[in-house]
């Protein structure tokens, strides 16, 4: 994080924020969990800022002003660690409610668990909710200058919350990995719910409602359901109060109607929104209504029990893409011309604020020579016998949902689980059908040479919008976005 050092956060006498952990693990002696070929240990740390010990209350998933919590809150926002043992090794699922990770905190959390020895890389996967009624992490991307227009001294208070969650993370992973386990099955099965729309007009509204249960190996006991949708976590809308929205009451229902810890994971939601259309009032009715509709097709899915069993062991793989903009910026020519057209949108008159905002913020970048020329993008692999995990970083759009699907089934995998906002989210990843048609969540509108005014190129702070493969083109060129990310992702399914 750029804008404040560890060392001046906890300057001051103040400390690490201690989680709320709590523990649903039972009495298993060491020497019964050792044995187990599979055995599973899980937590829930409630991670609601409160001021103090957290320095920041800032909101992030809106622009384009100043929007901060004064600790209402709906629902607490919750992080849970999973740890699959698999033979002994564990294998690491972190999911937490908050609207985004960018790039520098998701490295920190991932360094720091496995210098410590807790897990290896490749075995550690980070997913967000994304809601938005949430706090602010990290100072990147979207930068909280740039998306609010707040001032320095805010910058600060929200990195020193950002390392006091980071703490409370690591704290959560360290305490998951190092209990007892207990000796598991685990069952995998889908239900089907739809609770939104497309808001970019592509055709797809996806209804995927995955579903994994762990059960006690010795009695079939269920232990944990782990569950997941793909839709923006956007129902309550735009207010000052804390909640985990749609997702967070579909995990307090089903606890309440299972008697099991629920832990939600999100798919690939960057286009799809709650309600019938745009005209859907967001409230937090919508929560409730939305979130029951999910936790009623969860609790169906448990209650039917068709599931497939899931078996180990674990083949995990973890890489990183570079995703390429319309502009090639590695081209001191086409960076020259960029500039060019930034300066003139200083000029345009009536400028808002935050579109401002960005471009004298590329130009600064230009200037200093730290412009960006590509956004990278990991997609992590979890394989079992019987499910497939696939973890792609970012605001990914339905339509990868749609190709990955397909391609699993051309491959002959029995069950792909697609999770999006996986270890890092810094912006949108379109495929060619969106990026042709440009809008927000292609990051250009009416040209696309470069960034759309009030898209979320400017939200996010990119100077471009991601390469697409010519109009029309079939199968995508390439060194379109949609190439490169099917090419990572295949290789990594093959």
């Amino acid at each position: 994080m750029a804008g404040i050092s560890r060392r001046n956060i906890l300057r001051g006498g103040v400390v690490a924020a201690t989680a709320l952990v709590t523990s649903r693990l039972a009495g298993t002696s060491q020497a019964r969990a050792a044995e187990a070929p599979l055995a599973v240990a899980y937590n829930d740390a409630v991670i609601t800022p409160t001021a103090p010990p957290y320095p920041s209350l800032w909101m992030g998933g809106y622009g384009w002003g100043p929007r901060g919590n004064h600790g209402a809150v709906a629902r607490d926002l919750h992080a849970h660690c999973i740890v699959f043992h698999d033979n002994g090794t564990p294998n690491v699922l972190l999911r937490l409610d908050v609207v985004s990770i960018p790039r520098d905190v998701h490295e920190a959390i991932r360094s720091r668990v496995v210098e410590e020895g807790l897990v290896a890389s490749e075995d550690f996967m980070i997913v967000t909710s994304h809601t938005h009624s949430g706090p602010v992490v990290g100072d990147t991307h979207p930068d909280p200058v740039l998306l609010m227009g707040v001032n320095q001294a805010d910058v600060d208070a929200i990195n020193g919350t950002t390392w006091l969650l980071m703490d409370a993370l690591v704290d959560l992973v360290r305490q998951t990995v190092q209990e007892v386990p207990i000796p598991a099955t685990l069952w995998y099965d889908e239900g089907y719910e739809r609770i939104g729309y497309n808001r970019a007009g592509l055709p797809h509204v996806l209804t995927d409602v995955p579903v994994l249960l762990a059960r006690h190996a010795d009695d079939g006991y269920p232990l944990v359901v782990l569950f997941g949708y793909a839709c923006h976590p956007v129902a309550r809308g735009n207010d000052e109060v804390f909640d985990s929205d749609y997702c967070g009451y579909a995990a307090e229902r089903i606890e309440e109607r299972l008697g099991v810890m629920a832990l939600f994971f999100q798919g690939c939601a960057g286009d799809q929104n709650p309600g019938e259309d745009e005209n859907t009032p967001l409230s937090p009715a919508l929560v409730v209504e939305r979130g029951e509709m999910i936790a009623d097709t969860v609790v169906e899915v448990v209650e039917r029990d068709r599931f497939t069993e899931v078996t180990g062991p674990f083949q995990n793989a973890l890489t990183e893409v570079e995703l390429r903009f319309s502009r090639d910026l590695t081209d001191p020519d086409e960076v020259a011309a960029l500039a060019d057209r930034y300066r003139d949108r200083l000029s345009e008159p009536g400028l808002q604020a935050w579109n401002r905002r960005h471009a004298e913020l590329v130009l600064r970048q230009i200037d200093a020579g730290t412009l960006p020329t590509s956004i990278p993008m990991p997609i992590q692999r979890w394989r079992l016998g019987g499910l497939t995990i696939l973890g792609l970083g970012h605001e990914v759009l339905s339509t990868y949902h749609v190709l990955l699907k397909e391609q699993a089934a051309e491959l002959g995998l029995d069950n792909l689980w697609i999770m999006a906002y996986a270890n890092e989210t810094q912006g949108y990843v379109a495929a060619d059908d969106a990026l042709w048609n440009g809008g927000y969540e292609a990051m250009w509108s009416g040209t696309d040479d470069i960034a759309g005014l009030s898209t979320s190129a400017i939200s996010y702070g990119w100077p471009l919008p991601l390469k697409a493969s010519p109009p029309d083109t079939y199968p995508a060129a390439p060194d379109s976005t949609q190439a490169i990310v099917m090419a990572a992702c295949t290789a990594l399914l093959r």
